[in-house]
């Protein structure tokens, strides 16, 4: 499974059902560890008795360069995952994969910043659906 998530960069391949599953399975784990700094959060303050400030005050200790440097890496990593299975799925549609990730997101970042940030979004759900819908190229195959 982690070879699948992080390894074979250059020429992996995923099915539909297989992209499905391994997207859902990384937004769970990203959802889990968003939630697990929320009840942290909300402990704390518990903690702290419920003093707002106290509370706020104590978050501005912990929440330090280090903390940002390795929230700033897992996201990294995160979003690292989530290119490489979309490299992994263009390529099982025939398209060059790497290229193909670099593509969609300079255009996604054009239409975000010239046309309107719903509409960034409504192309990258686009790009999604053709990601989820597209069959494979079956005369590329091995």
């Amino acid at each position: 499974m982690l070879n699948i998530l992080v390894g074979d960069v250059k020429n992996g391949r995923l099915l539909r059902l297989q992209y499905l599953g391994y997207l859902l399975l990384v937004s769970f784990l990203v959802f889990a560890f968003m939630m697990l700094v929320v009840l942290a959060i909300g402990a704390g303050e518990h903690i702290l008795g419920g003093n707002l400030q106290e509370a706020q005050d104590q978050l501005r200790e912990w929440f330090t360069l280090p903390f940002i440097l390795v929230f700033g890496v897992l996201m990294a990593a995160v979003a690292f995952v989530g290119f490489n299975l979309m490299a992994k799925r263009f390529r099982d549609m025939g398209l060059p994969g790497w290229w193909a990730v670099l593509a969609i997101a300079v255009l996604g970042m054009i239409v975000s910043a010239y046309v309107a940030e719903q509409a960034g979004g409504a192309f990258h759900a686009v790009i999604w659906l053709l990601l989820l819908f597209v069959p494979s190229n079956a005369l590329k195959k091995e």
